[in-house]
């Protein structure tokens, strides 16, 4: 830290440290209209901007009652004190009055010390992050207690040098963020290229050979699922048991960590009297992200919840992996979504043993998953290209917060 610098604890330079509301408005509106104001919470806090998306608005008897005592203006800063997304930070760019929910701690500088934005910018450096975020409270929700923003310090320059720092780091910000946004868009490409060509292979199935058959799901497998197993009969070790969200996760990445078990005994105990899921069947996510796909490996050990998962039991010379495959086209995520309906967010065993899917010769069934699975490994590759550019950006912005608030810049 350069000479000239203090270092001075937030609350002697931040005349205003404080939340909003703590108590909750008895209506809120998804839409504006006479009499409404906007509702800001944690949701609403992304770093760098305000995300109104998703804002709700609230009755002006319940802004009234709360504003008097929180009363937001452009240019104070904005920062996410509860839940997930402890530290979010921004500035606040609503020229108009709104109402806070206490998840949202208001911060307002003194003029003559400190300005908002380079406040702003140390609070998303590594320091100003660990002094804020590293005294988090709470075993379930993490929370960021009031008192302990007050006592959070802050490297301080004189004015015209922090000036010139957020000049600089706004330059420097601008420039990441349209490099993160084109990474980004490349990501997606990418991966919609691939469900393209998905789509495309089922699609396009009549020109493609004239031996291909529309057949269910019920023909080709015996679609059943787990016999019920009690959140009391969850251990912390043993053999593992799948939820959806571990499916997801199999299918996704290809490994999971998994949280929850049942006992070497209960798992003897089913797979003698019911069976367990063996090489080449499917698992299929019925809640959730529905549809999702798992085939199981020979090395797979596992069992799983009812209701949740939808078990396709192999019994025909279908090859699994195309079937999988297929679970990923348009031409069943339609199937899908139709029997699911608009409100309704499952997917039953009625209604998989009643999808149909467009099945060709087991030859070309195995081309197929050959050719797809080849792409899938170009995917993969750009998308890591992608990601490793993405880390590399968000390791750049930190680098140079580093800098900014060690006088380095």
């Amino acid at each position: 830290m350069k000479t000239a610098w203090q270092t001075r604890r937030l609350a002697e330079v931040c005349p205003t440290i404080q939340d909003g509301a703590h108590e909750s408005p008895k209506r809120q509106f998804d839409a504006p209209g006479d009499g409404r104001f906007l509702y800001i919470t944690s949701k609403n806090i992304r770093m760098n901007n305000l995300n109104l998306g998703d804002v709700s608005y609230v009755e002006r008897d319940f802004h009234d009652r709360i504003y008097p005592r929180c009363q937001p203006r452009v240019g104070d800063v904005l920062l996410t004190k509860d839940g997930a997304s402890t530290g979010n930070v921004t500035l606040n760019t609503l020229d108009e009055e709104f109402s806070l929910l206490s998840s949202v701690c208001l911060i307002k500088t003194d003029p003559a010390a400190l300005y908002p934005a380079f406040l702003c910018y140390y609070l998303q450096s590594p320091d100003g992050l660990r002094g804020i975020v590293g005294r988090m409270t709470g075993a379930a929700i993490k929370r960021i207690i009031l008192q302990n923003v007050k006592l959070a310090t802050i490297p301080l320059p004189p004015l015209e040098e922090q000036r010139r720092i957020i000049g600089m780091l706004d330059e420097a910000f601008k420039a990441i963020a349209s490099a993160r946004a084109n990474a980004e868009q490349n990501l997606r490409n990418a991966q919609a290229v691939f469900e393209s060509r998905i789509s495309a292979t089922f699609s396009q199935r009549e020109e493609r050979s004239g031996s291909w058959e529309l057949r269910s799901l019920g023909d080709l497998f015996d679609i059943t699922s787990s016999k019920r197993v009690f959140e009391a009969d969850w251990r912390r070790e043993g053999v593992p048991f799948y939820r959806a969200r571990e499916i997801v996760k199999l299918a996704r990445d290809g490994f999971v960590n998994n949280e929850l078990f049942i006992s070497e005994e209960m798992y003897d105990r089913y797979s003698a009297k019911h069976g367990i899921p063996t090489t080449g069947d499917i698992m299929v996510t019925g809640v959730g992200t529905l549809g999702i796909c798992y085939v199981v490996k020979a090395t797979d050990r596992f069992y799983f919840k009812d209701g949740n998962i939808i078990w396709l039991k192999k019994i025909s010379d279908v090859e699994s992996r195309f079937v999988a495959y297929a679970f990923r086209s348009e031409f069943l995520r339609k199937q899908i979504d139709d029997s699911v309906g608009a409100t309704v967010g499952t997917y039953t065993i009625i209604k998989a043993k009643g999808t149909v899917i467009p099945v060709p010769p087991l030859p070309e069934q195995e081309r197929i998953v050959e050719h797809l699975d080849r792409v899938a490994v170009e995917t993969r590759h750009l998308a890591s290209v992608y990601r490793r550019k993405l880390d590399a950006l968000d390791g750049l912005k930190q680098s140079l917060l580093h800098q900014a608030f060690s006088g380095a810049l």
